[in-house]
């Protein structure tokens, strides 16, 4: 096998050795004399397949071993031995197995089944894909087929798929396989011609059949894909009756008009897809785009004409919400004014509650956002006063009723929370209270207000108060579970969480491990490093690389079902889905987390470690992990007492039913024979759950469950990029990607992320490349600044200088310069940044030349550092509650004179948010709230008991 890394650990196939032994081999193999078992041991390795299908992985090596004694050069054992110990993490181990079983039986499909299983499983052990050929055995070529294809290895993957094809033509899988493959290595001209020819082999088939439709829609989208938009439009004119998706038919060929400027054809499918769906936004734009108009236009001429003709279209299609609101988009002044007040009343009129979510995109237009305060507000007056919204036109100022007004202050609140005035956000919402207390929306925005205001306390008591109006709501339950670990109270968060998850798992957080719920595993995480416990912030954080890992490897089951059931279009899209899998916010947050964790012990591994237990305070430290280890067991094995009892109660069930059967049976002539194979049968069930249960106990049972292992990692650097590497590939758009690149490669002394096997040369020269990277992406992002400071006094040192090559040195004198612009110096640089206009980054700009300024200067920059970071609080416009939290910590991380008074004013500007707020002002806050909670519990319990 090829010299492997540290090998990544997967799940192992769903298609096993067991599927692979009941293949049929279309070739003849190579006999090998020891390849034949007598008929003990041939029922020893069929028990270890079965073993296998069942992951008794241990009972399944203890089999394999006794079957090996007699036999120790039996390659298929010693395969089967090789593929329990790498699902055991004996890796290194099964690998060799496996080595050897290929050198004793390189001609046994089981043996190369199991190869491609464990290349399969460390995919950094595949680099090079061997070649392909109709010689191969037709089981390895096919599983090895489909490894390469869940690689992305396409090129190879359209040639072992002509092999097989060659091999088997009349199949007539392996010509789609064929065509998909050539598809994917973006032989489009090939994969055209493939599917040609496999359609004129077709011959008699019925109307209307689903795979044949797919097919043809395949066939086009790889014609258009290739740039022959003529042809496309021919082909599914062509085959129009044999299409059955109508809709995706439709929808293709508008397309493909309005790719060749047919405008009145465009003009005619668009409007008929409109008729079906007049709320859809694509079907909207485009239909704009084939009147010539467009409504992502940045003139005000172009979207003056993509106004008149959504106008056009709103009086074919007058119940088209989604037109409308595009309106809302391109329109601007008096019209905007006009449109927005008929809008806005129309859906307070009728009371829908996401109104504001469906305007939101509308307010980063400062003329806007003011425009629809100002008619809100009016909506309001009207409406204490008069009943009506006050419009201008008599015959629409209609009595509203009472829920009209409590929706308009509904509307309100949001609207001033969004503007960032949340003490007029809450004074509105006690009006709305007043007006109908019982409306859990209300006091959901409570919960968003206080969150905002930096009180995640009183927002989960808001928050609790919306739970307690509706128990049988998942969603609040789930919102109640969120805001709960936000103010940091994670066993009751997870008690919450347990109301729908399932009764006999171990603990909530094992199930909603189990069923993928990424967003309670992020915040646990951001929870637990809040709190310093950064063992249990990277035990989430992994959980959370893990099953992104499985999503990824979930699709290997799928290379071969669409292609059986003709969804090919959809595999095409989960293809590229899964190519930028790790782009997605839940993964870049946990690998940014996990990452800054990582780094840290990197700098101060001292930081981490255990204290020695020189007084009581370590001893009651080990005491309370193995106290929640003992609660965590308890908890396990009352729910596995849980699960024996019921399905012991169930066998004692089906027992009676057998023997009632062994009873029936036994009155005829062969009752006896029949009643003692029950019996067998029976317990033969029995043990093969009872061996089932252990396995699956074995399986679940976490070897560190308080992830004290992760934080003890002696190479923090290479498991901070087991999390970074999928970043660099799947979000190399992101500039966070870059700064953490930056961050670890400044770091390394080995290795580099960009495959360059080199010393301290690959240190510099990868860390350049990262900040290029970043730039590239945002050259004005505030992020890369303190980067720019780290990489130039660095690129000054005297160990920079003795070290590297006079090419690294003139490679990297001349890229500084094109890093920083048109100044000349990082210090000109650092003043050109602080003159920027604009507020928006005005924070974060003044924060990262701070920092900046301390990396280059040293102790004697802090004070005109701590200067530059209180010059946050002096902006015109009131800074986010992020970027000045963010201060306080960088002063207080500095160990900054200044802390103090940043807080007061900080506190000034923040008056609700904790982390301004003393120590004995927290302790005060927390005994009113719970004292608060109480007299509500108890007035609750009343009302109850009245009832």
């Amino acid at each position: 096998m090829p010299p492997r890394r540290k090998p990544v650990v997967v799940k192992p196939s769903s298609k096993s050795a067991n599927a692979a032994a009941s293949e049929p081999n279309d070739e003849p193999a190579t006999t090998v004399p020891n390849r034949a078992l007598p008929k003990k041991e041939a029922e020893l390795f069929r028990q270890v397949l079965t073993l296998y299908e069942n992951k008794q992985f241990t009972k399944g090596l203890e089999t394999v071993e006794a079957i090996l004694k007699p036999f120790p050069d039996h390659g298929e054992s010693l395969s089967m031995k090789g593929l329990f110990l790498s699902c055991i993490d004996r890796k290194p181990e099964g690998y060799a197995e496996v080595d050897r079983a290929i050198e004793k039986d390189p001609g046994s499909h089981i043996v190369w089944h199991v190869y491609a299983l464990t290349l399969r499983a460390d995919k950094s052990s595949f680099a090079n894909p061997r070649p392909f050929s109709i010689q191969d055995s037709l089981n390895l070529l096919t599983d090895m087929a489909m490894l390469l294809v869940h690689l992305r290895y396409y090129n190879e993957y359209a040639q072992a798929r002509l092999a097989i094809l060659r091999t088997q033509p009349r199949l007539r899988k392996n010509w789609i396989y064929l065509a998909v493959a050539q598809h994917l290595a973006s032989q489009h001209a090939k994969a055209d011609r493939t599917l040609t020819h496999f359609e004129k082999m077709l011959r008699e088939v019925p109307e209307g059949e689903f795979d044949l439709s797919e097919i043809l829609l395949y066939h086009a989208q790889v014609l258009e894909e290739a740039g022959q938009l003529e042809r496309c439009l021919d082909f599914l004119q062509e085959n129009s009756g044999q299409i059955v998706d109508r809709t995706a038919y439709s929808v293709q060929r508008a397309h493909l008009l309005l790719k060749l400027g047919r405008t009145e054809p465009a003009e005619w499918a668009w409007d008929i897809l409109l008729e079906e769906n007049p709320d859809s936004y694509e079907f909207i734009r485009a239909s704009v785009l084939a009147r010539g108009a467009d409504c992502d236009s940045k003139t005000d001429e172009g979207r003056a004409a993509a106004v008149k003709v959504l106008d056009l279209l709103a009086e074919k299609q007058p119940r088209s919400l989604a037109i409308r609101r595009l309106t809302l988009g391109l329109a601007s002044g008096n019209e905007f004014e006009t449109r927005a007040s008929r809008y806005l009343t129309d859906a307070l009129s009728k009371g829908v509650p996401s109104l504001f979510a469906d305007i939101k995109s509308l307010y980063p237009d400062a003329a806007k956002r003011s425009k629809i305060g100002q008619l809100v507000e009016a909506y309001r007056a009207s409406l204490e006063s008069t009943s009506t919204f006050g419009l201008a036109s008599d015959s629409d100022n209609q009595v509203e009723s009472t829920a009209v007004y409590l929706w308009t202050l509904y509307f309100l609140a949001q609207h001033h929370s969004q503007n960032g005035d949340q003490e007029k956000a809450l004074e509105i919402l006690d009006a709305a209270e007043a007006h109908t207390p019982s409306l859990p929306e209300l006091s959901m925005l409570r919960a968003r207000i206080l969150k905002r205001s930096g009180d995640p306390v009183k927002a989960m008591g808001a928050m609790r108060s919306a739970q307690q109006l509706d128990l049988q709501d998942r969603f609040l339950d789930s919102k109640l579970s969120k805001y709960l670990i936000r103010a940091d109270s994670l066993s009751e968060a997870e008690e919450i969480a347990g109301l729908f998850t399932k009764k006999d798992a171990p603990s909530p957080m094992s199930d909603l491990v189990d069923m993928q719920c990424l967003w309670i595993l992020q915040e646990e995480a951001e929870s637990f490093s809040r709190q310093g416990k950064e063992a249990m912030a990277l035990k989430r954080y992994h959980q959370l690389f893990d099953i992104f890992t499985e999503i990824e490897e979930d699709q290997y089951d799928f290379h071969s079902y669409c292609i059986r059931k003709s969804t090919l279009r959809a595999y095409i899209d989960m293809l590229r889905f899964v190519d930028s899998l790790r782009s997605h916010p839940r993964y870049v947050a946990a690998a940014k987390g996990a990452i800054q964790i990582y780094l840290r012990i990197y700098d101060d591994p001292s930081a981490f470690q255990r204290p020695a237990l020189t007084n009581g305070a370590a001893a009651a430290a080990e005491k309370e992990v193995e106290e929640q280890k003992r609660k965590a067991a308890a908890k396990a094995e009352a729910a596995k007492a849980k699960a024996e009892k019921e399905a012991k109660e169930k066998e004692e069930q089906e027992k009676a039913a057998n023997a009632a059967a062994a009873a029936a049976a036994s009155k005829s002539k062969k009752g006896k024979g029949k009643k003692d194979d029950t019996t067998s049968s029976t317990t033969k069930k029995e043990e093969v759950k009872e061996d089932k249960d252990d396995s699956t106990n074995k399986a679940d049972e976490d070897e560190d469950p308080m992830g004290e292992k992760l934080l003890a990692d002696k190479e923090p650097l290479q498991a901070a990029l087991k999390f970074l590497k999928p970043l660099e590939k799947e979000a190399a758009s992101l500039v966070e990607t870059w700064v953490l690149s930056y961050q670890v490669s400044i770091r390394r002394g080995e290795y580099g992320l960009l495959l360059l096997i080199v010393t301290q040369i690959g240190k510099y020269l990868l860390a350049l490349a990262a900040l290029r990277r970043a730039l590239t992406i945002s050259p004005s992002s505030p992020s890369v600044i303190p980067l720019l400071a780290s990489f130039y006094k660095l690129t000054a040192t005297p160990t920079y200088q003795t070290s590297q090559s006079e090419l690294v040195q003139k490679t990297i004198s001349k890229a500084i310069p094109t890093l920083l612009g048109e100044v000349t110096s990082i210090e000109t640089f650092l003043d050109s940044v602080l003159q920027r206009e604009g507020d928006d980054t005005r924070g974060e700009r003044l924060l990262a030349v701070a920092e900046a300024k301390v990396i280059l200067d040293g102790p004697g920059a802090k004070e005109e550092s701590d200067e530059l970071v209180l010059q946050i609080l002096k902006a015109d416009q009131r800074p986010s509650l992020e970027i000045t939290i963010r201060g306080l910590m960088y002063l207080t991380k500095q160990k900054s004179t200044k802390v103090d008074e940043y807080r007061t004013q900080a506190h000034a500007l923040w008056p609700r948010a904790r982390a301004f707020k003393t120590t004995l002002e927290i302790e005060v806050e927390d005994r009113e709230n719970e004292e608060a909670r109480k007299r509500k519990d108890e007035a609750r319990e009343v009302e109850e008991v009245r009832d």
